[in-house]
Parts: structure tokens; sequence; C-alpha cells
């Protein structure tokens, strides 16, 4: 009896084997995946090497991290720069450029990380998310992060007095991994960008939810690969406060005092409330044994940059590819937009008076503004001006310099170097094209660990 039962499975089997090997493929090879690794950092520079990470600057200074949205209760000398930042993503996918997505993380994932140069999110080394293996054979050209929360804490309320003093509140509280923290939570002010905001539609509108990051190049995945996807948002050094003006529970007029990533892509005006578009990311990929790593030193401290000689569409192209010029005429956003009406004044003479010039101001801005959106010339100028914004490609390799450098994790092919000094990136800024000075040598073929020296 056993005899034949051991007899009927081993016939199964030979059944199972002779359907799977009814394709191009035995079964044993369709089985076969790929392995997939999947880090997100926080910095602008690609490599791991720490020492080639520019460390944080964290003065609290007006106007460099302070945004010019701190319009109302200015606090400079009681603004503290961040501790810790608190990230919640729910989960994650890989979409094709055809619009169709596969989901390559199911669960959600949090951390946290500190405001440190030693922590891996802000160091190089990254944090490890989750992933599922990804079906071989398949072109995406994009990851997209479902961002539940982005959190910084030392996030403030003010609030104006009966005497119009700027008194400090509360601080405020987000839930974040089911408890209580002290901090604002930006992302929900990333969702729409100013303009989005002013649609009828705006509730449909999500910039952040998912977050789509381009991949440098696309991916493919072969068989057997072992492979790392790298997500880099930029963060690190790319940090300002806001305010957000309300009205508190007392009827007072308040605001929160938050920070988040900088508008230097998208201006944030004073009174705006949301500030799409400034989440920026990149994403790249390698095999982990097809890479080198590139040494070399500058003249100065600053970055070096890396890109492909050629596009994944075999193209040649140039740094002016990835970054923007801001002598362009779409450059600036457009001037003319609603304006914010003035909050309730406080009850004293001097703030009557006050309110009602602001009332008046706001009412001669108000007109100008519908004139604008009547004759459809504030949408053109917004649409120029967004379009030309989401042209911004981040490069795939950075590192900085402060006389030298280590670039890790760098594919083989072919690049181009460009190198930008620090005083033409200064704090919460990406550089302009026109500051970035290309590589006497280029282009570079790395087909090994190689040294790039900038004179």
């Amino acid at each position: 009896m056993i005899m034949k039962k051991y007899l009927q499975l081993l016939y199964a089997l030979a059944i199972v084997i002779l359907i799977g090997c009814t394709g191009d493929d035995a079964l044993f090879d369709e089985l076969a995946g790929s392995r997939v690794t999947v880090i997100i950092k926080g910095t602008f520079e690609s490599t791991t090497d720490s020492s080639s990470i520019k460390d944080w600057d964290t003065a609290v200074l007006a106007p460099q991290s302070i945004d010019d949205s701190v319009n109302d209760m200015i606090k400079d000398n009681s603004e503290t720069f961040p501790n810790t930042f608190m990230v919640d993503i729910a989960e994650m996918r890989l979409a094709n450029y055809g619009g169709s997505d596969d989901k390559v993380a199911y669960d959600r994932q949090v951390f946290t990380a500190a405001v440190s140069d030693t922590d891996p999110f802000f160091n190089g080394q990254g944090v490890v998310l989750d992933c599922d293996d990804i079906k071989p054979g398949k072109r995406y050209g994009v990851v997209m992060l479902y961002i539940r929360k982005l959190i910084f804490d030392n996030a403030k309320q003010w609030y104006f007095d009966s005497s119009g003093n700027i008194m400090l509140d509360d601080a405020p509280e987000e839930i974040f991994h089911e408890n209580d923290v002290y901090g604002f939570d930006f992302n929900q002010l990333m969702v729409n960008t100013y303009y989005d905001y002013l649609k009828q539609n705006y509730e449909d509108i999500n910039r952040v939810f998912p977050l789509v990051v381009p991949i440098d190049g696309g991916l493919v995945v072969d068989k057997d690969d072992e492979i790392v996807i790298e997500i880099r948002l930029i963060i690190k050094n790319f940090v300002k406060l806001y305010e957000y003006d309300f009205y508190n529970d007392n009827g007072s007029r308040a605001a929160y005092h938050y920070w988040a990533v900088s508008d230097w892509l998208r201006a944030v005006e004073p009174d705006d409330v949301y500030m799409g578009g400034n989440l920026l990311g990149v994403a790249r990929v390698y095999k982990k044994e097809e890479v080198a790593t590139v040494n070399g030193s500058t003249a100065s401290s600053g970055y070096v940059i890396a890109i492909p000689a050629i596009d994944m569409y075999g193209n040649p192209q140039t740094i002016a590819d990835y970054f923007l010029n801001d002598d362009n005429p779409d450059w600036t956003r457009p001037t003319v937009y609603e304006p914010a009406a003035p909050l309730f004044p406080y009850s004293t003479v001097e703030g009557y008076l006050d309110y009602y010039l602001r009332y008046e101001q706001y009412k001669v801005e108000y007109n100008t503004f519908v004139d604008a959106v009547n004759d459809g010339s504030y949408a053109t100028n917004w649409n120029a001006y967004d379009w030309y914004k989401h042209s911004l490609r981040l490069p795939p390799l950075v590192a900085h310099s402060n006389g030298s450098y280590t670039l890790t994790n760098v594919p083989y092919g072919q690049y181009l170097f460009y190198f930008v000094a620090d005083a033409d990136m200064p704090y919460g800024m990406l550089p302009d094209v026109d500051t970035i000075s290309s590589y006497a040598g280029n282009p570079v073929t790395i087909n090994g660990n190689a040294v790039v020296t900038f004179p």
C-alpha cells in the first residue's frame, strides 16, 4: 500500500513537471526570480561613503532656513531646528511607461531618522525597505511611494493675545505609528500646489499619494539578477521653516510654525496653504556585481555629479537635460496670485488700523487676481511655470567633496562628470545649470574603479 501511494506521488509530480515544461522555459527556470533590495535615503548624494556626504547645516537663520511665509508671527530666536524626521509609507509600486503598475511592497513601513550625520537615512547608507521580488522581463520607469505621513518635530504654535503680543501655545501633536508625537505632518500640505487648490476639482488632485519618483535609465530585471533600487528624497540641507495661519479655539489669530522641505522649486508665498511639488526624488538601479568606485579630488568644496552619456533611448545627453536655468522666463512663479484675506485683528486700536489697511490692499490685489483668472492669462502663465518646473531631473550619481571625494556603486558604462561649487549651491537650493562646470576628460568609461580629478 505504501509503495502504491509512493508511485502515485511520483506520477503526479511527473505530470506537473511535463506541464511546466510545455512553454519556453522549464518549470524550475520559471520559478527563478530576481533578488531585489530597496534602499531609501534622505540625501542629494548617492554615495555610501559618509565622508562624501555633506554635513547637516542646522542654523536657524532668515532667509537660509526660515521661509518668507513666516511673516505674521516672527520669532526667529525662539525657533529650534528639528531633531527627528518620521516617515510612514503605506505601500510601494513600480509602474511601466504604459501606465500599468505592480505592487512590490504590500506592507506599511514606518521608520524614524535622527537629524544627524550618523543616522543611516542621512549618512549615505540608507534605510532598507521591505520589497517583494520583481517579475523578470518587465520594464519600469517610476517608483510610486504611497506616503501617509512625513513629520518633523520642533513645530510650534503661536498666537496673538488681546494686547497684540505673540505668545507661545501648546506644541502641535500628530499620531505617528499609533502613538502621539510632537511635530507637524507636512505631507498633508504636499497634496496640492498653490494653483491646484484654486481648481474646482482640487480634492481629486494628489501629488504625494502616490509620490511618483522617476527611475533614471529605467528598470528591466533579468532572471537571477541581484539588484539594488536606490530611492533618494532630497531632505538633508533642504529643510525650511514655514507658517500656517489659522484661528485657534479661543478665536485668536494663530499660526503653526512647521518644518518641511525647501520651496526652491515652487515658491511658497506668504499666506499660502499648500506646497505640493516640492518633495523631490530620484531613483536609480544597479547590479551589485557590476559596479565600481570613482575617487578623485576637486579644487574647492562642492558636488561631483555624474550622468549617463546616453539616455535610455540611445540619445546623447548633457547636464542641461537635468537641471533648470533660472534665466528661463518660466522659472519665476506668476506674480498675480489670489491674496489671502487679512486675519481679524487683536483688540487694540493699532490692531484695527492695521487690519483695515490690510483689507484695502487685499481688495485691490483680489480684483487684479480676478481679472487675470477671467481672461485666462493666469492659467496660461501658471501652466508654463509648472511644466518647466516639472522638467527637473535629479542626477543619479552625486558625491560631496571637501577637496576629495568617493563615489560608490557606479554601474559600468559611459558617463559625463560635472562639478558645482558649494558657493553655487546655497542651503535649501539645487544648482542652476549655468553654475555647473564640465569635466575636461568627458566622456569617461567606467568598467572598474577609476579616478576623476577636477583641476
